[in-house]
Order: C-alpha cells, then structure tokens, then sequence
C-alpha cells in the first residue's frame, strides 16, 4: 500500500501513506482505519531501445543470454522529457516491433548479483575473490559468488517486507507483503516464459530500503520498474476497480509506462464482475507531488529508470481483500502485468486513464536504514 491523503483527504475523503524515504518512521498504523498500516530529488531518465524511441523501433532490441543469467536490452539514457497536462483517456492503439536476438561473448562486469542464498543485491565492485555488494539495507558487504545480473528490462519491486514494514492488512489477515510478492513472482515467471527478463527487488519476507530497491533498477539500466502495491484504507463503493498507479511527473516514459499497465491492469480486473469494488474519484494514471513541487513517493522519486507505483486495489476493502486472497486473482495480476509490459517493451501502444491535475500530499516517511534487519547473503 501507498496511499495519498493530507491535502487530499479533503478532495478523496480518505487518508494515506508511503514508504517515502530512507529517514522517519518505520510505518505507522493510520488512525482513519483500524486495517491499514502506514509504512526522494531524482531526475528520471527516458531510457529508450538502442537509442531509438520505442514507437521507431524496427526490431533492433536486444535479448542477452549469458550463462543462467538471461541479460536484456541496452538502453541509452536521454534527457528528461515534460508529460502532456492535457486530460486524456486514450483508445490504444499498437504497432508491434518484436525483438530480434543475438548473444555476446563479453558482457562485462556484472551490474547486480543473485547471491549464494538467493537475495537479489547490487554489485559495487568485482574482487579476484568475490564481489562488494549492496546489501537490502544498503550497507557495502563482501560475497563469495551468485549468479551474475546483466542489464535486465524488467525491475519488479514488491512492496514492503520485513517485520518492520507489512504494509496494509485485510480483515482477513492477507498482509499487504504477502500478497505484493505473490503478485510479484508469479509476473517474473510469466515475463521469462516470454523471453523477458526480470528481476525483483526482495524474494522472500525481509526488509530493504527505497534507495537499495531502486539503486538495483539504475545500474541494471532497467527500462521498466514496477512498484507493486494494494491500497487502504478503504474509498467509496465503486462499480469498477479502483485501479491508481502513479508516474514520474517529468518522464514521458514513466507517464506512458503507467497508462500501458492501467489498461492491461484494469481490464484484467474488470473481469471479476461480482466484486463491490471501492474507489477514489480520482482514481487512474495520476501524479502525486509533495508540497516542494517534487514526486511525493519514493518509489517513483528515486529511480532514474522509468518507474511507476502500481495499487492494484483496495485490500482493506472486505471484498476486495477477500479476491486477493485467491490463487486466481494472482494469476491475473501476474498476467496483467506481463501482457502490459510485451506491450510496452515491443509496441507503441500509448496507454489510457490519465487524469489530470494529479494530487498534492506530503507523505509520511517510510522503512528508515537504522531499522532495516539485514537478511544472509550467504
């Protein structure tokens, strides 16, 4: 759960929360419901396929295969580029370019590291011996080997985890980082299935800070970075799912990125027609900005890879909660979320549910350094 209130709990009528920054306290419960638990300057780049936007593409992305580690495109950091603040709801439309493969016999150093426990971590430095890596709480550590990462397309960041940061909760005990991993996982096996790499941020219940999740998505030069979220505390009734996902408010690529997923993510959803979903009134494709002017959640803050924050839904919503908690409902989130990314990565579809003007709201912060709990590497 991200959620957004202050200023906004006036224009939503609800009240919210983030894992903001590094720095404050390490999640909150929100007083406006007993079910919800409350858990940063970033100049994002436009990251495009060998150095043309995707919608020029002619085939020349670029798969790497490097022993068991599957390294993906090679984008080339451009400058920022302002999003459209004209109100859009937009048809989809694609052009599909899919993606000719090659391999190579040096791919240089490795960016990032599977370690010999399994803990997904970022490489600093290569030793004759080893590697120093960063650890999930951001400290410098020594590792013996792993599985070497290379550039990677897909950075899938579940939300939460640890003892410290559980998230929201439904009333019938889902935690919110359970379910955010679950989602997670199940979209990485569907996104390999495809010949899309991916990596996630944690794999398992433990906590890692904003700046360490989002450093992983920069140096494997991701071209996508999901932050997969379910909301509280509970919005009005709605007819339809109270779908948000929010972008980077100076990244085309992020605003595109989002409107991609919403309509994959939406319509996906759309289909458990028997669910009382809730929703907020401005529920969509929106920015959120603190009251300095800058992205309001360290999820989409942070990285300069294009990344977005992605609340599927309401898990303090009794109904909604009671979905999440099945073995189908992951499995069309997982879907959703790689149908959304094929169509990304390999076509020119623009996405739909913008709405505009975003939100203002200072959020709380979230998982600070000093509480993080170090998990074994090795």
């Amino acid at each position: 759960m991200e959620s957004h209130g202050s200023k906004q709990d006036r224009a939503c009528g609800r009240s919210t929360k983030d894992e903001g920054d590094d720095c404050g306290n390490q999640g909150r419960r929100n007083q406006s419901d007993p079910h919800a638990v409350e858990g940063t300057e970033h100049d994002p780049r436009i990251r495009r396929f060998g150095g043309l936007p995707v919608r020029r593409l002619a085939g020349m992305l670029v798969l790497t295969m490097v022993g068991a580690c599957t390294a993906g495109f090679s984008p080339s950091p451009t400058s920022p580029t302002v999003p459209s603040t004209t109100t859009t709801i937009v048809p989809s439309t694609t052009t599909t370019t899919m993606p000719s493969t090659t391999t190579t016999t040096d791919p240089g150093p490795p960016l990032g590291l599977i370690t010999p426990a399994g803990i997904p971590v970022a490489v600093r430095l290569v030793l004759p011996e080893g590697y120093l890596v960063w650890t999930p709480c951001g400290e410098i550590a020594r590792v013996s080997g792993g599985e070497p990462l290379w550039q990677t397309p897909v950075v899938l960041d579940p939300g939460h985890g640890g003892n410290r940061d559980i998230g929201a909760q439904g009333r019938n005990g889902l935690p919110e980082k359970v379910l955010n991993l679950q989602v997670a996982m199940a979209a990485k096996a569907h996104l390999e299935a495809r010949g899309i790499p991916a990596v996630l941020t944690r794999v398992d219940d433990y906590a890692t800070t904003l700046r360490t999740r989002s450093q992983l998505a920069d140096l494997l030069q991701a071209s996508a970075l999901i932050s997969i979220h379910h909301n509280a505390p509970t919005p009005g009734p709605s007819a339809t799912p109270g779908t948000e996902i929010f972008y980077q408010s100076r990244s085309e690529e992020s605003r595109r990125l989002g409107g991609v997923l919403y309509e994959h993510v939406f319509e996906a959803l759309s289909k458990f027609d028997q669910v009382q979903w809730s929703a907020a009134p401005d529920a969509g494709v929106i920015t959120v900005l603190s009251s300095r002017g800058t992205d309001a959640y360290g999820m989409v803050r942070i990285p300069e890879t294009p990344a977005v924050l992605l609340e599927f839904g309401y898990i303090s919503n009794p109904a909604e909660a009671e979905l999440f908690a099945t073995e189908e409902y992951v499995e069309v989130a997982a879907l959703s979320i790689a149908d959304a990314m094929e169509a990304y990565l390999y076509t020119d579809a623009p996405g739909t549910g913008w709405y505009e003007p975003g939100r203002v709201f200072d959020p709380a912060p979230g998982l600070t350094q000093a509480a993080c709990v170090e998990v074994p590497l090795e």
